[in-house]
């Protein structure tokens, strides 16, 4: 008797998963053991030095993340130093968060991949990779009955 293993059996499927989140989980603390601060804080220090200064709700955007979410990085990176606040010179009402010489410093020391390990990755794919991927996933998360909305705008635990 042969073996019948069916491609892409979901326990196949579920190997990859765990595949893809321990490399982005092991990249995240390659960056906390490196810089001393999570792959999601360097992300927005990289988005400070690349495109700041920034309105708080521009970076939210910029990082697909909650509002509340980024004021408690702001908080952390701001007492460590690396950013700070200032008013707009041509409307003093608007306050945009800067990188300060600090955190250029620190975000020119490593390659890394400064806007997250997986959002690089998906980067990378083709357009039509990118869409079968997506296909894929709407479909495990409609079987899963999970509403698309729940988590979509929070970085993964191990990047905060």
């Amino acid at each position: 008797m042969t073996d019948t293993k069916v491609p892409n059996a979901p326990l196949d499927v579920l190997k990859q998963f765990r595949v893809v989140f321990r490399a982005a989980q092991q990249h995240s603390a390659d960056i906390e053991k490196l810089l001393g601060i999570s792959g999601a804080q360097a992300w927005l220090l990289v988005e400070l030095r690349d495109n700041g200064p920034l309105k708080a709700g521009e970076l939210a955007a910029r990082m697909s993340i909650k509002p509340a979410t980024l004021s408690n990085m702001l908080l952390r990176l701001d007492e460590l130093g690396y950013l700070q606040r200032q008013r707009n010179a041509q409307d003093m009402r608007v306050v945009e968060v800067v990188l300060s010489d600090t955190g250029r410093e620190l975000v020119g020391k490593a390659d890394y991949a400064p806007r997250g390990w997986l959002p690089e990755a998906l980067s990378r794919m083709s357009p039509q990779q990118l869409a079968d991927l997506s296909t894929g996933l709407a479909a495990l998360l409609s079987v899963m009955h999970v509403n698309l909305q729940v988590g979509g705008n929070s970085p993964l635990p191990f990047t905060e």
